[in-house]
């Protein structure tokens, strides 16, 4: 069973879904049925002003949130998942589970408690806790609706917007989707004011239009917190228990980096499923693992639950979550402070990287890898040396 109060809707998220993702989830571009945007350059902007543009061999996507879960939401009901348009008001423990109880009052009972919930995690806060403030990311921002008349073809590809400022531990974006441009500005929590945050976006988004803030009617307003781990909590991180498991947000699976989550939330919830399962999970429509965006739970009488040893499922996904996401986002979490304030050949590291890809081939393809998700954080450092010293 799947309980969301929503089902399908905006989440505060710039949408991006990576070539690796992409790539290990087909589905997300197999149906027309589903509006998004192809992007195939991505231009980053150094805090000094140096620009370069990446072009994307294989473009990846940007969906509206609320696009991309109805998808996920229509592929779980289709796989036999029993939504529950509800929300969680409490879980207790039961005798051999759990029992779920709803805002207006029902009660399940349930042998397996999945929380997958978002940054703001009520199953997380009663199973674990909730994040501290050091393990938080702010992001706020602004879809823009397109002009009256302004027509774009979906399928022709596009252009993404990536800078950096000074002091600033995160990036401004701009990603276009269909009918909206989105934008948004992520940093640490407390690291900056709110109203300095504003005034950077602010600026950047009237210096988008020449000069000029749209007018309100066209702006829908966003903000959330973004799970952003540090090293320390990585290594004590958990994930599960005695017959329960997070995933995605709810369990901290966010690139401490770039705040890239949509992927982790999918891996993990494929891990989970394979889990339960022992064995990898089938890509058939009607054979996926069930993934949602609130409290998720195997249906007691299932084939799969009626003879599971619980402990063993638990043990296997801590094990597969590790190996698969752990050690790459845990290296990922060393580097935020090289990434944004660290230097590179004695310059800041955003402006060395972005100077030296824009002239060189070498610099140019770790950089773009790192984009889009298939340059390992293990070998960044390393991969960008050899690169920026060989011939381009």
């Amino acid at each position: 069973m799947l309980f969301d109060p929503k089902g399908a809707w905006e989440k505060p998220c710039g949408g991006g879904v990576t070539s690796r993702a992409l790539k290990e989830f087909s589905f997300l571009l197999e149906s027309s049925s589903y509006p998004k945007k192809l992007i195939n350059r991505i231009t980053m902007v150094s805090p000094y002003g140096r620009r370069v543009t990446l072009k994307v061999k294989e473009p990846f996507v940007i969906f509206s949130r609320k696009i991309l879960n109805g998808m996920i939401l229509d592929r779980a009901i289709e796989a036999g998942a029993n939504f529950v348009k509800k929300a969680v008001s409490d879980f207790v423990r039961v005798e051999n589970g759990w029992r779920i109880k709803t805002a207006d009052g029902d009660s399940i009972d349930a042998k397996f408690l999945v929380g997958a919930d978002g940054a703001a995690s009520g199953a997380r806060r009663k199973l674990l806790g909730i994040f501290p403030k050091e393990d938080l990311a702010v992001s706020f921002g602004f879809n823009v609706a397109d002009e009256v008349g302004c027509t774009d073809d979906q399928g022709k590809p596009q252009e993404a917007f990536v800078s950096f400022s000074e002091n600033l531990t995160g990036y401004i974006w701009a990603f276009p989707r269909p009918g909206v441009m989105n934008f948004g500005i992520a940093s640490r929590l407390g690291e900056r004011t709110t109203d300095d945050l504003r005034a950077l976006l602010n600026r950047y988004v009237s210096d988008f239009y020449g000069g000029k803030m749209p007018d309100e009617e066209r702006l829908e307003v966003f903000g959330a917190k973004i799970p952003v781990l540090n090293t320390k909590s990585w290594r004590s991180l958990k994930a599960s228990g005695d017959r329960w498991a997070l995933v995605g947000d709810a369990a901290g699976f966010v690139d401490p980096i770039t705040g890239e989550g949509i992927f982790y939330a999918l891996k993990s919830a494929e891990l989970l499923s394979e889990s339960f399962t022992g064995e990898k999970t089938p890509v058939c429509p009607s054979e996926t693992g069930q993934q949602g965006s609130a409290d998720a739970m195997p249906r007691s009488d299932s084939d799969v639950t009626s003879a599971t040893d619980y402990g063993d499922v638990t043990r296997r996904y801590e094990k597969r979550w590790r190996k698969e996401l752990g050690t790459e986002l845990e290296r990922a979490s060393r580097m935020v402070t090289r990434c944004y304030h660290g230097t590179f050949l004695g310059h800041v590291f955003s402006d060395a990287t972005i100077f030296l890809a824009k002239y060189h081939h070498g610099v140019r393809c770790v950089l773009l890898k790192a984009v889009i998700g298939e340059q390992s954080y293990v070998n960044l450092k390393r991969d960008l040396l050899r690169s920026a010293f060989r011939i381009a």
